[in-house]
């Protein structure tokens, strides 16, 4: 049964095409009530491999090393099919693009691997009973806030939105955006970081020291026998760089971004909040934060060494 809500009325002007409230969580239209039902009920398989990201958490950069590392590194197979197509977004119903993450992740053969930015208690719940590998991919907020901005802007999914850094800051710190609220997101995975099949990898880690943190991952994925030629080739292909001018992962496929606005792969950099935030916005954000989330001692890097 479906758990819409009415949106009620907000002080935001921007609406989200198709904008709607599902278990108190914000979405686009793009994640409709029927989807979101179907996803609680999804079928998982036992060697299922979930990444599950806030948007704009450094998600196509996680899948694409996911996916090299459970196909043992198969880069020809990564440069025939986008992304998007070979890692699912499951809960995105998409019918111009014909990406229907549900329908995607069904007809795929495994090893599967998923994306999602559900929060935990929207997740399928059979990731609680089969306890596929899951991994956790956090980005501190101020940057994923930064990306956030910019995805809204340059993505006619999201609508035309006209609004400037502050007034999107007030919407994300509300949780006034698709997916809902970040802190809530964050809070509902944080508690299941130690589970055997679960690991959380911070985006900042990963670019400090991508070698050990994707042969750290493929231990944890089962492929601890890659060897290291392979292990560097996977961080080469998927450098930012790389990343950014393969076909495969930019996404400038993709209808609804607009790519002279914002590209999708747009900094990839650690610390490019301190551009955007003024010192009362970034104070005002700390205390938010503590207020949230302080006591979970998260350990977020907000620049690096």
């Amino acid at each position: 049964m479906s758990r819409r809500q009415d949106c009620q009325t907000s002080k935001f002007k921007h609406v989200l095409p198709g904008q709607h409230v599902y278990d108190g969580v914000l979405f686009f239209g793009y994640s409709p009530p029927d989807t979101l039902d179907k996803v609680k009920a999804f079928q998982v398989r036992p060697d299922d491999v979930f990444i599950v990201t806030y948007p704009k958490a450094g998600t196509t950069w996680i899948q694409e090393i996911t996916w090299l590392l459970m196909h043992d590194g198969n880069f020809e197979g990564a440069m025939a099919t986008p992304v998007y197509l070979r890692s699912p977004f499951l809960e995105f119903k998409d019918l111009i693009l014909n990406e229907v993450g549900l329908d995607l992740a069904e007809a795929a053969s495994s090893p599967r691997v998923i994306k999602t930015h559900l929060p935990s208690k929207l997740a399928p719940a059979e990731i609680h009973e089969k306890k596929p590998k899951v991994i956790l991919f956090f980005r501190n907020p101020k940057d994923l806030c930064v990306s956030y901005f910019h995805f809204y802007k340059s993505s006619s999914s999201f609508g035309d939105f006209k609004g400037d850094w502050s007034e999107f800051l007030e919407m994300f710190c509300e949780g006034h955006v698709d997916h809902g609220s970040w802190f809530e997101f964050t809070r509902s995975w944080w508690t299941q970081r130690d589970l055997a099949h679960v690991k959380l990898v911070y985006y900042e880690d990963m670019k400090k020291n991508p070698f050990d943190a994707v042969r750290e991952l493929a231990d944890f994925l089962g492929k601890g026998d890659l060897d290291d030629v392979t292990i560097s080739r996977i961080v080469t292909h998927c450098s930012f760089e790389k990343m950014r001018e393969n076909p495969m992962t930019n996404h400038l496929d993709v209808y609804s971004i607009d790519s002279s606005v914002s590209p999708l792969l747009r900094k990839g950099m650690v610390g490019d909040w301190k551009r955007h935030f003024t010192v009362k916005q970034n104070e005002d954000f700390d205390q938010l934060y503590s207020e949230k989330l302080g006591q979970l001692n998260i350990p977020f890097k907000y620049q690096l060494d």
